[in-house]
Formats: structure tokens, C-alpha cells, sequence
């Protein structure tokens, strides 16, 4: 099968030199046909020139394209066109040249239609070429066309010219109307349906799936009629495919629910997708090692003579180090270790033996004469895998004493290795996993929002404390299992949840009696399943005086302080806890806890700001919810409470005022009488 490469127009690609330039989607390919990334803003200035080649355009028509009601100097254009001619590999300037007191040209003897020299599809776009079968570890998306929309052509042979461009492992035509792509990783399938969206709106939605087993065709035909009503032009992901790409720091992701309408596929759980940086979220204000995955960073590279580069690395490596040393979970080879052995001879294999670490965190300093370039790699010793890079490019000036850059490293390496432990888990049989595995595994299934991942969990922890019966850790993420199985109403046996939580907790502190995670996990459990406020402060107290940085510490300090009424050092607290886990993987829980503080500080319009930020991640969060519905109420707001305690009936349709308080440890303070008045007001039943 063949397909001449045109997009809607009738017109082809452009070729400029040894590269093909597609006007639909504003991408340039290099001669192996591999996208050349290009900024924003250089890709227009290129799609401008492209659209006008061999004719001058003036900078006052590249700024009013590009630029529009925009004040910006002509070193912005410089940077776009020294980019677009660095891409091109246009050194004699021969490709884009300027024309003095003029502007620019893109030589049109060098940029001439294709039509000679027409690419077709490759032989692995056939429809027939992939089988249901072999979709094992891939990532599958799905485009429909709308609902009405037209059908002269099959859906399939629309899209061609656009999905070439980004090679996907195999495709199938479903019907007329829909189709499906395999990639290799979710941001692939991700960038290939925003170029769909893009070029051919009236093609509708594209949605991820991340496939661990065979793809049923019932499951595909499913999300196909939903996806067609939809009718919106969104993407959309499965959890597996959140889960991915969560920190990716490429795209953010609302959650929409479980799809109930769905009765051929039980539980499908949906996420629309909107590009990273594009949706508002409320910023801050303000021992046993056997089971601890070990992680080495090496010094990085410099790739040029400019004296800062040397100083900035280092500063940056020691900067991660210190940031990766806070955490609970990992282990982090020292500073002095790392920098003692030159990183030009270091092989996987040798800092496997030399720091006996599973995980080589890599980088090199480059700049291309305005701004620093840093390029970071995490790789899976054991495998040679690598499981998260970055390329990351600023001013100098932006990297000095940026703690958030540093933050969102951090992050993105622990999302990293957790997701990597996770995916083990599901390949291999848990007796064979190691301790580390298992540990990072269970915390990561056990706060999802499935049921059948949070008893896995359970099975990982159960087999790890019989390989370490005594680990501190072990026992207190014990404890916090049946914290959470009781939160999330799972159990029918809340009290003696409680007590075997108590159980744990008491053999970690007996073990450990500075253990942070026993300390905050006993004070979850004495504040959540006992109402002793008095004693869970004392737990929390110690565990911050062990490591004042701990940030779920501080967050649930905070929502004690909240139950009590103390609403000033309750903000103080969980802003505290937002600022230190800025992309933490349950950031919806940060937001939601947050809220509550606000709330009993009586600052109304950020516990509204807050509540929403977090139904955004999680919108079925009854507490949320219930924070959100009264404080409207009290701002005044009354229709949009109203509203909003409708949806929380639907996701709560059993909730009581009486039923409320006895389950609240705000229930015996005067904050807590209140919050139960106004859900009388809001037309909560008493009873």
C-alpha cells in the first residue's frame, strides 16, 4: 500500500537542501525522515519563510506573524532564524539568507515542491501488518471521526499523510470511521494525536492506551463509541498511560472519572490531556538500607570551553544529590564518593561494582552561545535501560539558585524509578523480585485508585516482611496500608484495622524510635481510626524534629491542626508541605488537605482556589468535594454550591450529617460543629 504524501490543500511537502518540511503540521524532517525540534516561536518564523519561499520577507511581517501585539527586540528573531539555519545545517547561509535593509529569503532554487521526489509510506504502516496480539508493551491510540462528520474517504487514508511523519509501529483500520496506531512509548502516541488534531480537526479525539496484556476488541470497540460522541477535538489517556507520563513535564492531565456509560468494559478511568503549563495550579507560599534502591550521580559533562560551565555543573550535581538525599525511599551515593572517579571511564558495569547502585543518574552542560544546555539521563544499571532524559535549555541566570528546576529533576527521577520497579513487578514472579522492587511497588500500587492494585500491594508487603520481618519501613508502610484501606472504605472492620495498624507501627518505633515514616504513619492512625489528637501531635512533633523536611509530615500536622480549629498554623503547615512536594505523585492530596486548612483559617476564596486544583487530579474525592460545597456556600455563592454538593451525592450518595460526625476528629471542636451546620444548609440529610 501506497500513499503519496499531500495534505488537505492538494499541496506537498517542501524539501529545503536535504530536508522535508511538512506545511500541516509545521514539522522539519531531516534526510532519515527523524524530526528536528525547533522552538515554538522558531517554527513559525520557519513556516512563514516556507510559505513564501523565494520571496523577501521583511522582520515588521515576521514580528506581526509571530509575534503579534507583542513588544520583542530583533534578537528574538535573530535566535530563530541562527536555530532554523543551525537545524538546516545551513552554515554558508546559502538556504535562508539575509537580505540587507530587507529581511530574509528562503531560497526557493532550494525549496521546491516534491512532487518529483514524493515520499510513500512505509511498509510498516499496512493495515494488516499488526495483529491484536502483538500489542504487548505498547502503547495504543485510537482516532474516530465525530459523528456526522464526512465519510467520503475511510478515516484510515485521511490521516496518512500526518501519521507517516511519526512512524508508528503498526496501524489497523477498525472501520470507515476509526482506526488504531501501536507506538512504542505513550509520548509518542501523544504528539502524533496532537498533529492529527492539529491538521484535521474534524477527525475528533485521540485516546492513549498503554497495553501490559493483549488487546481485547471489545475494549477497543468500546472507547471508539465513546470517543466519537465525545466530539470535542481533545485527547484523552487511560490511567496506565497517566500514570507514564504524569511528570513528564510535557503535558498535565484532568481527570474525568470512571466512564461508567461504558458497560462492555468495566472501569475504564479517563484523563484529558492538556499541554504542560497550560492549566492553572495554586503555588505554595511559603536503618536499615537492604530494601532502599541505591542511586549514583555521576559528575556531569561540559561540552565547551565557557569557564561557567564547570562551576554550574557542579553546583547542579551537588544541588540533586542534596535534593535525592531527602528522600525516604531512596539511597544516594555520597558527593565525595562520586567525584573521586572519572566519569570517561565509568561503564555500567563498573559502577555497578564500584557503588553497588542499581540506578546512574548522568548529565552534560553544553550552551549554544545564549543559553545553558543540560542534558540529564537516568539509567537502570542492571538492564543499561534508560528510563527518563531531559533536555532542558535556559539562561544562565535561570539556573542560579532555582530550587524548582531542581525540584522537578528530583521528581521526575523518583517517578522514574518507581514506575520502573512497578513494570517488574508485573513481568517477573514476586518471589524473584528484589526487596527494593517489592518496596517501591507496593507504595506505588497501594495509592492508586484501584482496588485490585491496592491488594497487590498488600501481596508485595506481606512478602517482604517475610524476607526482613523487622524493617522499620517495612512495618510502618504496613500500617499505612490499613490507614488507607479504611479511608477509602474498603473495609468492613474499621476498628480492628486500627488496632492492627497500631501493632506495626509499635513494633517499627520499638525497632527504630526515630523511624520518620512509624512516627507519621502512627499519628495517621491515632488521628484517622482513634480521634487522639493529642497523642498524634507528639508523633508528628518527633517525626519533624527527625527530619523537619519530611513534607507528608507536614501536611498531616496541618490537617490536625485544622480538625482543632487552629487555622493559621494549619496553613502554615501544608503550604510548607505543597512547597516541598511540588510534583509529588498524590499532589491532589496535598491540594485537598491544603483546602481544609484555608478553610479553617476561614480564607474562602484560596480553599475554593485549592479544592478545585484538586478535583482537577482527582475529581472524585468526596472530601474535596464537601470542603469545596461549603465554603461556596459561605462565600455566598449558592447556586455553585448547590451544584457542587450534587456531584458530591453522586460520588457520595450515603452521606449523613450524623454520619459525618462520627467518622470526622474535627466532630468534639467547634470548626467541626460548624462545617456539619453549613452541610445541614446544604441540604445534606441529618440523618
Amino acid at each position: 500500500m501506497t500513499d503519496t504524501v499531500k495534505h488537505p490543500d492538494g499541496g506537498n511537502q517542501l524539501q529545503i537542501g536535504e530536508h522535508f518540511y511538512d506545511p500541516v503540521s509545521n514539522e522539519l524532517l531531516d534526510p532519515s525522515g527523524n524530526t528536528v525540534r525547533l522552538r515554538p516561536q522558531s517554527g513559525q518564523v520557519l513556516a512563514v519563510l516556507a510559505r513564501q519561499s523565494g520571496t523577501v520577507i521583511t522582520k515588521s511581517e515576521l514580528f506581526a506573524a509571530v509575534w503579534p501585539n507583542t513588544s520583542v527586540t530583533d534578537d528574538s528573531l535573530t535566535q530563530c532564524i541562527s536555530e532554523i539555519r543551525k537545524s538546516l545545517g545551513d552554515s554558508d547561509r546559502k538556504l535562508l539568507r539575509t537580505i540587507p535593509k530587507q529581511g530574509y529569503l528562503l531560497d526557493s532554487r532550494s525549496v521546491v515542491l516534491s512532487s518529483t521526489t514524493q515520499k510513500t509510506l512505509p511498509h510498516h504502516i499496512s493495515a494488516d501488518l499488526i495483529e491484536w496480539e502483538a500489542t504487548r508493551q505498547r502503547t495504543v491510540m485510537i482516532i474516530c471521526r465525530p459523528a456526522g462528520g464526512p465519510d467520503e474517504t475511510s478515516l484510515y487514508d485521511a490521516v496518512q499523510s500526518v501519521v507517516r511523519l511519526h512512524r508508528p509501529a503498526g496501524a489497523k483500520a477498525i472501520d470507515g470511521n476509526s482506526a488504531t496506531l501501536t507506538f512504542a512509548t505513550p509520548i509518542e502516541a501523544l504528539r502524533c494525536s496532537r498533529a492529527l488534531n492539529r491538521s484535521a480537526g474534524a477527525l475528533g479525539i485521540g485516546v492513549l492506551r498503554t497495553a501490559f496484556d493483549t488487546l481485547e476488541r471489545s475494549r477497543i470497540a468500546a472507547l471508539s463509541k465513546l470517543l466519537r460522541v465525545s466530539n470535542d477535538g481533545r485527547e484523552y489517556a487511560t490511567v496506565e498511560v497517566r500514570d507514564q507520563l504524569h511528570f513528564s513535564l510535557e503535558c498535565e492531565f484532568e481527570d474525568l472519572g470512571d466512564q461508567h456509560q461504558l458497560a462492555e468494559v468495566d472501569g475504564i478511568r479517563l484523563y484529558r490531556v492538556h499541554r504542560y503549563g497550560s492549566t492553572y495550579y495554586p503555588a505554595a507560599r511559603t536503618n536499615l538500607d537492604d530494601v532502599l534502591p541505591t542511586v549514583a550521580v555521576l559528575p556531569f559533562t561540559t561540552r565547551n570551553r565557557c569557564a561557567h560551565d564547570p562551576v554550574l555543573a557542579n553546583v547542579l550535581v551537588d544541588d540533586i544529590i542534596s535534593a535525592l538525599s531527602q528522600s525516604t525511599d531512596l539511597n544516594v551515593i555520597s558527593r565525595l564518593s562520586t567525584f573521586a572517579i572519572r566519569t570517561e571511564n565509568m561503564t555500567l558495569e563498573l559502577c555497578k561494582k564500584t557503588f553497588n547502585a542499581e540506578f546512574l543518574m548522568s548529565g552534560a552542560c553544553d550552551d549554544d552561545g545564549v543559553r545553558v544546555i543540560v542534558t540529564l539521563e537516568l539509567t537502570d544499571v542492571s538492564s543499561g535501560k534508560i528510563l527518563w532524559s531531559e533536555r532542558i535549555l535556559k539562561p544562565l541566570e535561570s539556573w542560579i539558585n532555582n530550587l524548582s528546576i531542581i525540584d522537578e529533576i528530583v521528581m521526575s527521577i523518583r517517578k522514574a524509578i518507581s514506575l520502573n520497579e512497578v513494570r517488574k513487578s508485573r513481568l517477573q514472579p514476586i518471589t524473584s523480585l528484589k526487596n527494593s522492587t517489592l518496596l517501591l511497588s507496593a507504595v506505588a500500587l497501594m495509592h492508586r485508585l484501584s482496588k485490585s492494585d491496592f491488594q497487590a500491594a498488600r501481596v508485595m508487603l506481606d512478602e517482604l516482611m517475610e524476607r526482613t520481618p523487622d524493617h522499620p519501613l517495612v512495618l510502618s508502610w504496613v500500617a499505612r496500608w490499613y490507614v488507607l484501606q479504611v479511608q477509602q472504605g474498603w473495609t468492613e472492620t474499621p476498628e480492628n484495622d486500627g488496632q492492627s495498624a497500631l501493632q506495626y507501627t509499635s513494633r517499627a518505633l520499638e525497632i527504630d524510635p526515630e523511624c520518620a515514616l512509624g512516627l507519621i504513619s502512627e499519628g495517621a492512625v491515632l488521628v484517622n481510626l482513634f480521634r487522639d489528637l493529642e497523642l498524634a501531635q507528639d508523633r508528628y512533633n518527633t517525626a519533624l524534629e527527625v527530619n523537619p523536611n519530611d513534607a507528608n509530615g507536614r501536611l498531616l500536622r496541618g490537617t490536625l491542626y485544622a480538625f482543632q480549629g487552629q487555622g493559621d498554623l494549619a496553613v502554615s503547615d501544608t503550604e510548607l508541605a505543597m512547597h516541598l512536594a511540588p510534583l509529588d505523585p498524590h499532589r491532589f492530596m496535598f491540594l485537598a488537605l491544603s483546602a481544609g486548612a484555608s478553610l479553617a483559617a476561614d480564607n474562602l476564596p484560596r480553599t475554593v482556589e485549592l479544592a478545585e486544583a484538586s478535583l482537577r487530579l482527582n475529581r472524585s474525592h468526596a472530601s474535596t468535594l464537601r470542603i469545596k460545597a461549603v465554603a461556596q456556600l459561605r462565600l455566598g455563592r449558592e447556586s455553585d454550591a448547590r451544584k457542587t454538593t450534587r456531584e458530591l451525592l453522586r460520588v457520595q450518595p450515603n452521606l449523613t450529617v450524623d454520619g459525618w460526625l462520627k467518622r470526622s476528629p474535627s466532630s468534639s471542636y467547634q470548626v467541626g460543629l460548624r462545617f456539619a451546620e453549613t452541610l445541614k444548609d446544604l441540604g445534606i440529610p441529618e440523618t
